[in-house]
């Protein structure tokens, strides 16, 4: 398969997936839980603000000051605008934090990232190295098909029949697991130069851009239980690799902005655990 042919096929497969994953998030949320989760708006805006202003901001003021190629930039900053994974609320289960928080706050950023995403990229992100420009238009069509659309279609389906609810669970998160997994390997197998060549220092980057998130989302959450601290910690850090990749897909192709998207989507689920096992030993709260 070449290598054009390639690039079509995980941008579409990207697509696929994300709305199966999405799907996936509406049909596990009742329109209840989300309407309780709002109703801890002081809860929620913290959430939001960790998310949508503090980490973009934090990584912008950042990436001001080291020496990074604009491509690089590109990649973390889009990453810093994708907030909340689908797959954090596993993760944050794992670490005995508070799930149906990490699951409300998934899908209210899920529906901010529509309006704010593309203002994040659009204040924020340099001139790419090979003349690429962002298409702002373009990131909210996706944002609306991949994100917005799925999720309202999902919690109307758990709301008006279990029955069909309970089938569409079988296979519908699956299909978008199985999606974006096969879709990651496949930019491996395509850019893996792109990721070899990165270098140490945009790593380190990433890994301490992730280590940044996870201590903002904990400090966030001050003086509430170890529980909701763990909890947005985690969604915080684990940002969404399927929406970040799809982006940067469709607007840098082809430039190390993707493998910057991959390898922090990659390291995040690897560093969030290790941050729960340690604040999880010896603590029951």
């Amino acid at each position: 398969m070449g290598a054009p042919i390639m690039a079509i096929v995980v941008k579409y497969l990207l697509m696929i997936s994300i709305m199966f994953l999405m799907l996936g998030v509406g049909l596990r949320t009742a329109f209840g839980e989300v309407v309780s989760v709002v109703k801890q708006f002081r809860l929620l805006l913290r959430g939001v603000l960790a998310n949508f202003l503090v980490v973009p901001v934090l990584f912008y003021l950042a990436l001001q000051y080291l020496p990074f190629r604009p491509d690089v930039v590109i990649g973390l900053l889009i990453m810093a605008a994708v907030p909340v994974a689908p797959m954090v609320p596993p993760f944050v289960e794992k670490a005995k934090g508070d799930v149906l928080y990490a699951v409300g706050l998934m899908t209210v950023a899920a529906l901010l990232c529509v309006p704010l995403t593309p203002a994040i990229l659009l204040l924020c992100l340099p001139k790419s190295e090979a003349g690429l420009e962002l298409s702002v238009i373009a990131i909210i069509q996706t944002l609306m098909t991949a994100q917005l659309i799925p999720i309202g279609f999902g919690m109307a389906i758990k709301h008006f029949s279990r029955k069909w609810t309970e089938r569409l669970l079988l296979f519908v998160p699956r299909i978008g697991q199985v999606g974006l997994l096969i879709s990651i390997i496949m930019i491996i197998a395509v850019q893996g130069k792109l990721i070899i060549d990165l270098g140490v220092l945009p790593n380190l980057a990433v890994v301490l851009g992730i280590i940044v998130s996870l201590l903002i989302g904990h400090w966030m959450m001050f003086g509430e239980t170890g529980q909701r601290q763990r909890s947005l910690a985690i969604s915080t850090a684990i940002r969404n690799v399927g929406l970040g990749l799809l982006i940067v897909n469709n607007n840098y192709p082809g430039t190390p902005a993707v493998a910057v998207v991959l390898v922090f989507g990659i390291l995040s689920m690897v560093v969030a655990p290790i941050y729960g096992k340690l604040m999880t030993r010896g603590s029951s709260t």
